[in-house]
């Protein structure tokens, strides 16, 4: 009945089916070949097959080939000691299986392909991203600084751009106060004298050397000649601090008295009224301006000079080898607007005699390890080229300062003026 229902199925003409017992022996089967047992077949697959009913109730066995030519399966009947046997093509058994991997190679390869079009958007978008900011970059790199870039996202790339947008404003204010400080400096550089001035019996040189693109300090000639045509007042000025704010307070000081030195008064009345109206401008800020003024009376032998809080300036005298610091009674500038400054005097100028006057980052100069250049250096310089020109005898002292300070920055304005007297 079994056997009847397998061939009244309709798929049998491409199988085979048998019905064994324990044993291997064919009780009946719809094969047209008529054989007693398994045991007598030459096909390698039925004696795997046999060898496997023997050992197990049920099972399945792969015939030759890739993918096989035939496969077996059997099961032991539980109503009777029989095992029904089929054997099919193994294309058609496996089809299902191929087709299961075919679809599932299939979904596989085309959830890998969305994984990658959704990376290449992703990283598109990033990469996208990046390569904005990159050539924003270039564009800043010649000078170009463009709008802020869009924040489009609130990841990492948002961040990035957000982060670049600061950076780009900040590179712009920084290098809009470059540029203001550049101008600033242009115009400091042209209030100091271009060339020193040539008066009869006197040889002058004097520089100021900035530690920043502007700086306080201050020299400067004054025209207070007499109608002799032999005096000439020469000031060097220190302003607290550094910066705009020095240069500023530098430039009033030398605009009150470039004006008012065309006016009558003693050098120690002209010092006062300009300490006077300094202070209207200083009032509680805190800066003040230590100042020498010196003037050379060269058809009277004569130097006078008013001391405002500044260091004193060195004279020395090659024929006596005599060196004098020239100090006097005087507050800094910007201090006390009521101040009345003195007059101080030195007469009986004979020819060789030399003056320096300086600013403290001179002889506050530091080395590497830590020590000061001091005035004890200056003078010995000052001794050593004495019979050089004032020009000579500054850049002895600037060579020698520079060396001196080695790898140190400069943390100080340094100013220095040298007056040699001559025939």
């Amino acid at each position: 009945m079994l056997i009847k229902n397998v061939r009244e199925s309709g798929w049998w003409q491409s199988n085979k089916a048998y019905l064994v017992d324990v044993g291997g022996g064919i009780l009946t089967s719809t094969a047209q070949e008529k054989r007693g047992s398994l045991a007598d077949s030459d096909d390698p697959l039925e004696r795997k097959t046999l060898a496997a009913i023997k050992s197990g109730g049920y099972g399945t066995i792969l015939g030759e080939g890739h993918p096989p030519k035939e496969v077996s399966g059997f099961y032991k009947l539980k109503e009777a000691p029989w095992i029904l046997l089929m054997i099919a093509p193994g294309k058609a058994i496996l089809a299902p299986i191929v087709r299961f991997r075919f679809y599932y190679f299939a979904i596989g390869a085309g959830f890998i392909l969305l994984i990658i079009i959704l990376i290449r958007v992703v990283t598109g978008r990033t990469v996208a991203a990046i390569r904005e900011v990159s050539i924003a970059a270039e564009h800043v790199a010649s000078g170009d600084y463009g709008k802020p870039l869009p924040v489009k996202t609130r990841d990492e790339v948002g961040e990035l751009t957000s982060s670049f947008n600061s950076m780009v404003q900040q590179l712009k204010e920084r290098m809009e106060m470059k540029e203001a400080m550049n101008l600033a400096m242009e115009v400091q550089q042209n209030l100091l004298p271009k060339k020193m001035p040539q008066i009869k019996g006197l040889e002058i040189a004097a520089r100021s050397i900035y530690c920043d693109e502007t700086g306080g300090d201050l020299y400067d000639f004054l025209e207070v000649d007499d109608g002799n045509g032999g005096r000439i007042g020469i000031v060097v000025g220190d302003v607290s601090g550094h910066g705009i704010p020095a240069a500023l307070l530098m430039a009033t000081v030398r605009a009150f008295l470039k004006s008012r030195v065309t006016q009558p008064g003693s050098s120690a009345e002209i010092i006062s009224d300009v300490n006077r109206l300094i202070t209207y401008d200083t009032g509680d800020t805190g800066q003040f301006m230590t100042l020498f003024y010196a003037v050379f009376d060269t058809g009277n032998k004569e130097l006078q000079w008013v001391r405002a809080g500044h260091d004193p300036a060195i004279f020395y005298d090659p024929a006596k080898d005599e060196f004098k610091e020239l100090n006097g009674y005087g507050m800094a500038l910007g201090l006390d607007g009521k101040f009345k400054y003195r007059e101080n005097m030195l007469d009986g100028l004979t020819m060789g005699q030399l003056l320096l006057i300086g600013t403290d980052g001179l002889w506050e100069t530091q080395s590497q390890s830590g020590e000061m250049f001091g005035k004890d250096r200056i003078k010995a310089l000052i001794k050593k080229n004495a019979n050089a020109s004032p020009a000579k005898i500054l850049e002895a002292i600037i060579s020698a300062l520079r060396e001196f300070q080695g790898l140190m920055k400069q943390e100080d304005d340094v100013t220095l003026a040298v007056i040699k007297v001559s025939e």
